[in-house]
């Protein structure tokens, strides 16, 4: 491996390690798993997670200066989803959410009743 391989290779560990540094709350994690296939609202994210408003608006803006997640108003109000950037698409976290095993067993319990 040359110095430049390298130094490209540490500058991409730099930026895992900084992103799994996001997912030392339980909190964000649970963000991260309800937000996998949709957007919400900061209203609707601290009912899921059972966090005030307040706490879960801390949560969602470092998770947005990070890159995990992005943000777009729909009038006044603020929609909150999944980044969809290189460091996100291959995140471990969000393959070992238990809400995408959950949803596939439901969607194939929906699909032996059509039969």
């Amino acid at each position: 491996m040359d110095k430049n391989d390298f130094t490209e290779l540490e500058d991409l560990a730099h930026k895992q390690s900084a992103l799994y540094k996001v997912f030392s709350s339980t909190r964000r994690v649970l963000i991260v798993w309800i937000l996998r296939d949709q957007e919400m609202t900061v209203t609707d994210l601290a009912h899921a997670v059972g966090a005030s408003m307040q706490s879960t608006s801390q949560h969602l803006r470092l998770m947005k200066d990070k890159s995990v997640l992005t943000s777009r108003k729909d009038g006044q109000t603020v929609l909150y989803r999944i980044a969809e950037n290189d460091l996100m698409k291959n995140c471990l976290v969000l393959e070992q959410s238990p809400l995408s095993d959950a949803a596939k067993v439901d969607e194939n319990i929906h699909k032996e009743g059509e039969i």
